[in-house]
């Protein structure tokens, strides 16, 4: 992805020179014909295909575009982690792509692979956003999660202060939720013991991958400089946080963060396996 934003400073283009995003193109309506066709064959109308077209197209799209994000370097990571968040839209909602989509800005403002600061109107509509997501889910975590990314990014290399304005303004409005309405969990609708083993081990590994980061190869969009490994492993944090709001919440948390944690399973299940291969490398030819 490259390309400078205009009116923002987080846009990123799916820049048809790269093969890459050539085949997300191609992939992307490929995803929507085949979300709709299984909608139909399942007996549903035309709006309803229709509908579920666009969710499986998203679902699809969303889960690359945030991969990328998550893993600047690993394009394999993207790809994978494709094929699993278009198997989520059965499930998906509105509300899901909404923290979808606003997770990606969140961890953009932080890792800067766009390259630019956020602008002011970033900072607000991306807030406005967080706060909007608080009153759907019905709880104050992922005002938290904001206000933490907006926070790394007013104290991380090349700080923006201003920053501490909406990080205070995400806190504030959290704060306040949760002593009128409380955290939204809800007990009757936890996760099983399995689901919840699944997805602690899933998080340990993506967590295992952001600390053995070390070094960044990929350059930010508009000024060619090279990504800031805090900046990434930061940005790799929140969107943990984001997942790990499905523990809390249960089932609701879980369906609205499905992308997210396929998300973190592509990039630490591909981040082993690379570090597996690159091992077999080293032993095969200390074995020579």
């Amino acid at each position: 992805m490259a390309g400078r934003g205009v009116i923002t400073s987080l846009a990123r283009s799916l820049d048809p020179r790269y093969a890459t995003n050539r085949a997300v193109l191609l992939l992307m309506p490929i995803a929507g014909v085949m979300a709709g066709v299984v909608m139909l064959v399942r007996g549903g109308s035309i709006l309803q295909m229709m509908g579920t077209a666009v969710a499986g197209a998203l679902s699809a799209f969303g889960g690359w575009a945030l991969t990328r994000e998550l893993a600047p370097d690993d394009n394999i990571a993207a790809f994978v982690v494709m094929a699993l968040a278009f198997a989520t839209f059965p499930v998906a909602k509105p509300v899901a792509f909404l923290v979808l989509f606003t997770t990606m800005f969140l961890v953009r403002i932080v890792n800067r692979t766009a390259g630019l600061p956020a602008r002011m109107t970033d900072s607000i509509v991306v807030s406005g956003l967080a706060i909007a997501i608080m009153y759907l889910t019905k709880s104050p975590l992922f005002g938290l999660v904001a206000a933490l990314a907006f926070a790394l990014d007013a104290v991380l290399q090349d700080a923006l202060r201003r920053q501490w304005l909406f990080a205070v303004s995400c806190l504030s409005v959290a704060g306040t939720w949760f002593v009128r309405y409380g955290s939204g969990s809800d007990a009757e609708s936890g996760l099983s013991a399995g689901i919840s083993v699944l997805l602690a081990v899933v998080a340990l590994a993506y967590a295992a991958t952001v600390l053995l980061l070390r070094v960044m190869e990929s350059v930010a969009d508009s000024t060619g400089d090279r990504l800031s490994v805090s900046r990434v492993r930061a940005g790799m944090l929140i969107a943990l946080l984001v997942a790990s709001m499905a523990f809390p919440l249960g089932q609701p948390g879980l369906t609205v963060t499905a992308v997210v944690w396929a998300s973190l399973t592509g990039v630490a299940g591909t981040a082993a396996l690379m570090r597996l291969s690159r091992s077999g490398q080293r032993t095969g030819r200390h074995l020579v």
